[in-house]
C-alpha cells in the first residue's frame, strides 16, 4: 500500500471516534507528524523544504482524574519513529558531531527512534525525557548511527477523537557535541 493510501486510512480513523477511546484509565494514542531540526545558532531561523521530515508518534499511559473533571494527568511512555532528511544529517555533521564518511544525500530514509518516559499534566502539557538514536547512510551504502539523550516539552489539544500535538525535543549528549532541537506537530488518534 502506498503512502497516500496509508495516510487516507489514518485520516478516516482520525475522524471516527473509536468506541474504546479513554478519557481516564489506560490509553493509547498513535499518529503522524512532520518535524524540522534546528542546529547551530547561525541557521536556527532559516527555513527550507529540505528541513522537513516525517515521524510517527505513539503514547501509552494511565490517565487519572479527580473530582469529576476530565482534565486528568497521564503517566506514560512516549515513542517516535521516523526519517530525517539527509540535508539535516549534514547539518548535524556541520555542527561538530563526528560522523563517519561522506553523508549520502541521495538516501531518502535515514530512520530515527526515540523512547521517553514522563507525564502529561492536565491532558495538556507534556514533560518527558529518554534516549534516541539516529541512523544515516554514508559513502553510498554503509550505515552509521548517532546516539543521544532527549527531553521533550509539548502541548496537546483535545479535539475529540484526536489530539493535535506540538512538541519541542532537545537532543543532547552522547555522540552529539552540540544541542539540537527538533520541533514537530501532528495528530494522534485515541484508542
Amino acid at each position: 500500500m502506498k503512502i497516500k493510501g496509508k495516510l487516507f486510512i489514518l485520516f478516516v480513523l482520525m475522524i471516527y471516534r473509536p468506541v474504546f477511546a479513554q478519557d481516564k484509565g489506560f490509553t493509547l494514542l498513535l499518529g503522524p507528524a512532520v518535524n524540522v531540526i534546528y542546529g547551530s545558532p547561525g541557521d536556527r531561523f532559516s527555513y527550507s523544504p529540505e528541513r522537513l521530515s516525517w515521524q510517527l508518534n505513539g503514547q501509552f499511559g494511565f490517565i487519572s482524574t479527580r473530582g469529576g473533571t476530565n482534565r486528568g494527568n497521564m503517566l506514560g511512555i512516549y515513542a517516535a519513529a521516523g526519517s530525517t532528511n539527509a540535508e539535516m544529517i549534514n547539518l548535524l555533521n556541520g555542527s561538530g558531531t563526528e560522523l563517519q564518511g561522506e553523508i549520502n544525500t541521495g538516501k531518502k530514509l535515514n530512520e530515527f527512534y526515540t523512547l521517553e518516559a514522563g507525564m502529561t499534566i492536565m491532558k495538556f502539557l507534556r514533560v518527558s525525557a529518554g534516549i534516541g538514536r539516529q541512523y544515516y547512510t554514508y559513502d553510498a551504502v554503509l550505515k552509521g548511527e548517532v546516539n543521544y539523550y532527549s527531553g521533550t516539552l509539548g502541548l496537546s489539544f483535545d479535539l475529540g477523537a484526536v489530539n493535535w500535538v506540538m512538541d519541542l525535543q532537545l537532543m543532547t549528549g552522547k555522540d552529539l557535541n552540540q544541542n539540537v532541537l527538533r520541533a514537530s506537530t501532528g495528530f494522534m488518534v485515541k484508542f
